[in-house]
């Protein structure tokens, strides 16, 4: 992934990623601003801004004498792109997958459904056209980027100014949906399958069969998430013997131990 080019940007970056990963803050508290500084070889200044960006995003509280306070999961910007990118890349708890997936049912159905019934030719031609891209793409990337197309389309053909105002955040947790799934062939032909139902039912227009299959949709995104997360929790079982001898880092075993932990605090509020 891509770091901020920005050095504020680039330490704010670097400073939510090991809160979020439990690297540092895990008992609550923040190292103290001499320390963060000889951490980082930055000034106090910069120190000073960057969690100035951090309080903003509620990872975390400062007051006089006491410092810096991690805030809890709940009291976090998790909607913001910034903030949900750095859970995703820490492999947060399981309980965080189930409500990215929640607040989709809640949204994108509705507005399939709204997009059948409403949505202009143009607005509709917009989402064929970005499941045209979908069908032809020929790496991830071009994929993910005619997906991110398909769903916005949807939200602005559902006639909703307020569905429309929420594409940013569809954004995110779309991002983080992607992030967090696992796609081999079968599973990806299986994505573009419903796809292509969602977008019939739309062309249709056909309220109840696109609100239904969107929700099946997002039920394929359920499966390649957990899917994806049976993979990975028996991966180091199968794995072992092959890495028996060779060394695992410090920093390895510490941040897979530290993102555990602080999936235990993970919050709701």
């Amino acid at each position: 992934m891509a770091r901020p080019s920005n050095f504020h940007a680039h330490l704010v970056d670097r400073l939510g990623r090991e809160i979020v990963s439990g690297q540092i803050g895990l008992d609550g508290t923040l190292p103290r601003e001499d320390e963060l500084c000889a951490r980082y070889g930055v000034s106090r200044t910069v120190i000073r801004e960057a969690t100035k960006t951090l309080q903003a995003l509620g990872l975390i509280v400062t007051g006089p004498r006491v410092g810096s306070r991690v805030q809890p999961v709940s009291a976090w910007r998790l909607l913001d792109p910034q903030v949900m990118g750095w859970m995703t890349d820490a492999d947060m708890a399981s309980g965080f997958q189930r409500d990215l997936l929640e607040l989709r049912g809640m949204i994108e159905p509705t507005a399939a459904g709204l997009a059948a019934e409403r949505g202009t030719e143009q607005q509709i031609a917009e989402i064929t056209a970005a499941m045209t891209a979908m069908t032809a793409a020929d790496d991830k990337p071009a994929h993910q980027t005619a997906d991110y197309r398909f769903h916005e389309a949807i939200l602005e053909a559902s006639g909703n100014l307020l569905l429309i105002q929420l594409k940013p955040i569809l954004q995110a947790v779309l991002k983080a949906s992607f992030g967090l799934s696992m796609h081999d062939h079968e599973r990806a032909r299986a994505s573009l399958a419903i796809h292509r139902v969602v977008t019939d039912a739309i062309v249709a227009r056909d309220p109840e069969r696109a609100r239904r299959t969107m929700a099946e949709l997002i039920a394929v995104a359920r499966a390649d998430m957990e899917n994806a997360a049976r993979i990975k929790t028996e991966a180091p079982r199968s794995e072992a013997p092959k890495s028996a001898g060779k060394p695992t880092t410090t920093d390895q075993r510490e941040t897979s131990n530290a993102a555990s932990r602080r999936k235990v605090g993970l919050t709701r509020a």
